[in-house]
Protein backbone atom coordinates (compact mmCIF):
# COMPACT_ATOMS: atom_id res chain seq x y z
CA UNK A 1 0.00 0.00 0.00
CA UNK A 2 1.33 3.07 -0.18
CA UNK A 3 0.93 6.81 0.28
CA UNK A 4 -1.90 7.82 2.51
CA UNK A 5 -4.03 11.03 1.40
CA UNK A 6 -6.74 12.44 3.58
CA UNK A 7 -9.18 10.52 1.46
CA UNK A 8 -7.58 7.04 1.15
CA UNK A 9 -4.58 5.65 0.67
CA UNK A 10 -2.92 4.96 -3.03
CA UNK A 11 -1.60 1.76 -4.50
CA UNK A 12 1.83 1.59 -5.17
CA UNK A 13 2.18 1.33 -9.16
CA UNK A 14 4.08 -1.58 -9.13
CA UNK A 15 0.90 -3.39 -8.03
CA UNK A 16 -1.34 -1.49 -10.36
CA UNK A 17 1.03 -2.78 -12.98
CA UNK A 18 0.59 -6.36 -11.50
CA UNK A 19 -2.94 -6.28 -11.23
CA UNK A 20 -2.92 -5.33 -15.02
CA UNK A 21 -1.14 -8.36 -15.82
CA UNK A 22 -3.40 -10.62 -13.23
CA UNK A 23 -7.00 -8.91 -14.82
CA UNK A 24 -8.82 -11.76 -16.76
CA UNK A 25 -11.44 -9.37 -17.95
CA UNK A 26 -11.85 -5.54 -17.14
CA UNK A 27 -15.90 -5.77 -16.86
CA UNK A 28 -17.64 -5.74 -13.52
CA UNK A 29 -18.16 -9.49 -13.07
CA UNK A 30 -14.52 -10.42 -14.08
CA UNK A 31 -13.07 -7.77 -12.28
CA UNK A 32 -14.91 -8.90 -9.18
CA UNK A 33 -14.06 -12.41 -9.33
CA UNK A 34 -10.44 -12.21 -9.46
CA UNK A 35 -9.83 -9.30 -7.35
CA UNK A 36 -13.19 -8.51 -5.26
CA UNK A 37 -13.55 -4.87 -6.94
CA UNK A 38 -15.76 -3.22 -9.52
CA UNK A 39 -15.32 -1.71 -12.45
CA UNK A 40 -15.75 1.58 -10.65
CA UNK A 41 -12.74 1.20 -8.16
CA UNK A 42 -10.43 -0.62 -11.34
CA UNK A 43 -10.79 3.19 -13.02
CA UNK A 44 -9.93 5.00 -9.83
CA UNK A 45 -7.14 2.38 -9.80
CA UNK A 46 -6.32 3.02 -12.98
CA UNK A 47 -6.45 6.89 -12.92
CA UNK A 48 -4.15 7.12 -9.45
CA UNK A 49 -6.89 7.68 -7.22
CA UNK A 50 -7.44 7.07 -3.40
CA UNK A 51 -9.23 3.93 -2.20
CA UNK A 52 -10.33 3.02 1.15
CA UNK A 53 -7.67 1.47 3.19
CA UNK A 54 -9.66 -1.16 4.21
CA UNK A 55 -9.99 -2.22 0.09
CA UNK A 56 -6.60 -1.60 -0.01
CA UNK A 57 -5.49 -4.47 2.50
CA UNK A 58 -7.50 -6.77 1.16
CA UNK A 59 -6.44 -5.81 -2.37
CA UNK A 60 -2.47 -6.34 -1.35
CA UNK A 61 -3.61 -9.49 0.12
CA UNK A 62 -5.63 -10.49 -2.63
CA UNK A 63 -2.85 -9.99 -5.20
CA UNK A 64 -0.24 -11.76 -3.44
CA UNK A 65 -2.36 -15.20 -3.18
CA UNK A 66 -2.77 -14.69 -6.57
CA UNK A 67 0.77 -14.09 -7.67
CA UNK A 68 1.79 -17.43 -5.74
CA UNK A 69 -1.13 -19.37 -7.14
CA UNK A 70 -0.56 -17.81 -11.04
CA UNK A 71 2.80 -19.32 -10.86
CA UNK A 72 3.94 -22.79 -12.34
Amino acid sequence: MQNSSRNGVHLDERMIVQMQALATGRTDEALNARFGISYNTWRKLLAGQPIRPSLAGRLTERIAALSVSDQP
